[in-house]
């Protein structure tokens, strides 16, 4: 393990625009899980220099949607907080981003990452990597109306055979985005496969702004070692954050988390979610969070087979209740 690049790595400071992020590690925008109490627990383990929302769609946030406000929450303790927009039309990313930033955002991602169906049928997400002057557009619209940090979440292409993360790299930097996103598959692989760290070593060494390197970062011993290498600026972490909201900590200082000290943080997290959301919603978060963290617990298999009964949020918290009486 080299562990003089994570030594050099945890002292690192990336400039983004106005803002210095040290350490340089981001927690991705996550649907559904990285709500304002998920991103409190992440912070309150440390090893996280930067949060982001949940990827806010620019149609429903300035149409007024009730669940996108729901969203928009969040504490001071926080920030630095970057908000994500998605959406295709150029005039409502840019009123959507103004919104995020009057509300007090300290920066700004346009999402051109996201394989997701439901995102990319209506144009955003992934589908702007096949339309380019699109993209650009909203770039261009987007960074006359902001005075805060402005950064794009994007992916290598839409396959293997349409690989354009150079060209809208440069097109980033020549409008004026203060860093960007990498997330190393194409559209196509979704989350399979591994990510390719060859691309993100490779535009890395093209644009002069910073290059975050985003994709199958677990651990400390390997993955870690091998994003690093790439040369980027900063990491991103999505997946194995739900699991283990403490990565971040893990990844830098070596030290994993007690089951005591993670049981704790549910069932604290679980009592805010059903105090913030209407009942359907806490259910549902608390069902996906469980699901997720039963993978870092002992026997966490039963918690799962016992969801599936769980018809409230009550139910669930129940489930959650019995394991953590029957594990003492």
């Amino acid at each position: 393990m080299n562990n003089n690049l994570i030594e050099e790595f945890k002292e690192k400071k990336v400039k983004i625009g106005s803002l210095e992020i040290s350490p340089p590690t981001f927690l991705a925008p996550i649907a559904d899980i990285s709500d304002s109490i998920f991103r409190q627990i992440v912070k309150e383990f440390g090893g996280v220099g930067c949060v982001f929302s949940e990827m806010i769609s620019a149609d429903a946030l300035t149409r007024g949607c009730k669940k996108t406000a729901l969203m928009l929450n969040f504490d001071h303790t926080e920030k630095p907080i970057f908000f994500q927009i998605v959406g295709k039309d150029p005039l409502r990313m840019a009123m959507a981003a103004r919104m995020l930033e009057d509300l007090g955002a300290d920066g700004i991602d346009v999402n051109m990452g996201c394989p997701s169906k439901n995102v990319t049928k209506s144009g955003g997400g992934s589908a702007l990597l096949t339309d380019l002057k699109k993209a650009e557009e909203i770039i261009k619209t987007v960074r006359r109306v902001l005075s805060i940090p402005f950064t794009i979440k994007i992916r290598a292409g839409w396959n293997e055979n349409s690989l354009v993360y150079n060209e809208i790299g440069k097109i980033a930097e020549n409008e004026g985005v203060d860093a960007i996103f990498f997330h190393g598959r194409t559209k196509k692989q979704m989350y399979s496969g591994s990510v390719n760290y060859e691309w993100i070593a490779d535009l890395k060494s093209r644009v002069k702004i910073p290059v975050i390197g985003n994709g199958d970062i677990v651990d400390r011993e390997e993955s870690l070692i091998k994003m690093l290498e790439t040369k980027c600026d900063g990491v991103m972490i999505a997946r194995a954050a739900i699991k283990k909201p403490w990565i971040f900590k893990e990844i830098l200082e070596g030290k994993e988390v007690e089951v005591e000290t993670l049981l704790n943080i549910i069932e604290k997290q679980f009592k805010k979610l059903k105090e913030v959301y209407p009942e359907n919603l806490a259910k549902h978060k608390m069902k996906l969070f469980l699901s997720w963290y039963s993978r870092s617990l002992p026997h966490g298999k039963k918690i799962r087979l016992q969801l599936n009964d769980a018809k409230t949020s009550s139910a669930v918290f129940d489930v959650f209740l019995k394991y953590k009486d029957n594990l003492k």
